[in-house]
């Protein structure tokens, strides 16, 4: 039996581990065509080097690497480096990044091959061709090297993710990725992340969608989903479910149905997934009565800015509008909600800044209750609408593979974000959190302390006053003695 390595890179921390999908989905169709598949995943495998090291001395007939544009990339190029340096063995990228950037991704010595797209049906061809030494010119969706020259095949159309084999979850220790608690309402629970669908039909400026998907967007459907979850909490005892969709609500009747059988099934479950301000507008009081009674309990907004120019620049397709009554109607409705924000986009102004931030309070004063987690850093990663405007604005396009490993949403780089527009981000990034907690309640000197603190926030963001934040390193001060007082406690209490 032949084998097959998968690897997948570390990149930067988040609060849920979330399931390795993309390897998962291309390990599902080798499993069915009898090869041995190893997944190394490097995020929950501190040993990966030696568990790496010891595969490759049997043998196996490839390895893929899936990665991600920022610090994946440099751990994947670790792992490759060190493949090639002990071995003759084919490294196969893929991939968001590799997909969009084949030909740089290539011209690395380290990589051998590269998926352009979704992997399932390019991946087993591009195996199948390796074992049986045929060529691999006719493969869609690869990209490849020969004789120093680097060629990329015919495009590879969707896959059909109707008739995509079961996830092989016996391939990984699936305990490694059940959080402990519902990301929808943060109760005790065994929550894992989970996919209904691929794609998005929007056109946002700053996202890889329009390049990778192509604006297309394509659902499982809802019998199909309910197999999925029902097996997860039969198999796995999972009761709470990140849907990690681009866009869970495209097809409204779709998503109407799934939570129509989540009811018929008393499944008794907790969902938080994504959404759009303008879906929410058209969506009546029953309508949202009936994905509350499904488990929907948090739903997640990209707003992205206050300001109606930055708005336009990116193409988000929303108005402030929307915004304000998708707030309402869901606090009518009982369900929580959660708004993403960017900041340094190019051409933005302090002005524009003061939008956003003004827009937040307003937010936070129709219900206190909403999440607005710190804003993340515009970067122009390569196929988005953005990225030509950003070089036009003076920023310097990475010429290497290794050199995107330094860009990711929370680190500033842009050379438009600087002095004070530099400080008022950094700033706000870290005072948001402490932003309308008036109406919170809570015990403990660490929250007296924490709600004083969050009084003078408010009165910075009423006037503007981001530049210069000197108390906020009392507070660090502050937060990492209660770190130290907490973890000196549950050392105590063994």
């Amino acid at each position: 039996m032949s084998k097959i390595i998968l690897f997948l890179p570390s990149y930067e921390t988040t609060s849920i581990m979330l399931l390795p999908a993309s390897i998962l989905s291309v390990a599902a169709p080798l499993v069915n065509a009898g090869y041995e598949v190893k997944i190394i995943d490097q995020r929950v495998n501190r040993l990966w080097k030696r568990d790496l090291l010891n595969e490759m001395k049997k043998e196996p007939l490839a390895i893929g690497i899936s990665t991600l544009t920022g610090k994946q990339i440099l751990n994947g190029l670790e792992a490759s480096r060190l493949i090639k340096e002990n071995s003759n063995i084919p490294v196969i990228w893929g991939g968001v990044h590799p997909s969009i950037m084949p030909r740089q991704t290539l011209n690395n010595k380290y990589i051998n091959y590269v998926v352009i797209g979704e992997g399932e049906e390019t991946f087993l061809e591009l195996v199948e061709c390796i074992k049986n030494k045929n060529s691999v010119k006719n493969i869609k969706g690869l990209g490849y090297k020969e004789n120093g020259n680097v060629f990329i095949n015919q495009e590879r159309m969707f896959v059909d993710l109707e008739n995509l084999s079961e996830m092989p979850y016996n391939l990984i220790s699936i305990e490694k990725y059940v959080a402990e608690k519902s990301f929808a309402t943060g109760k005790l629970a065994r929550n894992i992340a989970f996919y209904t669908s691929r794609g998005c039909p929007y056109r946002c400026g700053f996202c890889y969608n329009k390049e990778f998907n192509k604006r297309k967007w394509r659902g499982k459907s809802a019998g199909k989903v309910i197999k999925e979850i029902k097996d997860l909490i039969d198999g796995y005892g999972i009761n709470a479910f990140e849907i990690e969709d681009d866009e869970f609500f495209v097809d409204i009747e779709r998503a109407k149905k799934i939570a129509e059988l989540i009811i018929e099934e008393n499944l008794n479950i907790e969902i938080f997934t994504s959404c759009r301000v303008n879906y929410v507008i058209n969506m009546d009081s029953n309508y949202l009565k009936l994905f509350y009674e499904a488990g929907f309990r948090t739903l997640g907004f990209g707003v992205e800015s206050g300001s109606g120019r930055i708005l336009d620049l990116m193409h988000k397709d929303i108005t402030i509008e929307q915004v304000f009554e998708t707030i309402k109607r869901l606090k009518i409705a009982g369900i929580n909600s959660k708004y993403y924000f960017m900041a340094g986009f190019p051409t933005e102004t302090i002005k524009d800044l003061y939008k956003t931030t003004d827009l937040i309070q307003k937010m936070k004063k129709l219900d206190p209750q909403i999440r607005i987690p710190a804003w993340r850093i515009f970067t122009p990663y390569p196929g988005t609408d953005l990225y030509d405007l950003a070089i036009k604005e003076g920023w310097n396009a990475p010429k290497k593979l290794e050199e995107w490993a330094n860009y990711d949403f929370n680190t500033v780089r842009m050379p438009w974000v600087k002095g004070k527009k530099e400080r008022i981000i950094k700033n706000v990034i870290f005072l948001i959190n402490y932003l309308e907690m008036g109406g919170t309640t809570g015990r403990g000197v660490f929250f007296k302390m924490a709600k004083i603190f969050g009084k003078i926030v408010d009165w910075r963001w009423k006037n503007h006053y981001f530049s210069f934040v000197p108390e906020k390193y009392l507070l660090i001060i502050f937060l990492k003695m209660k770190e130290l007082f907490l973890f000196g406690n549950a050392n105590n209490k063994r």
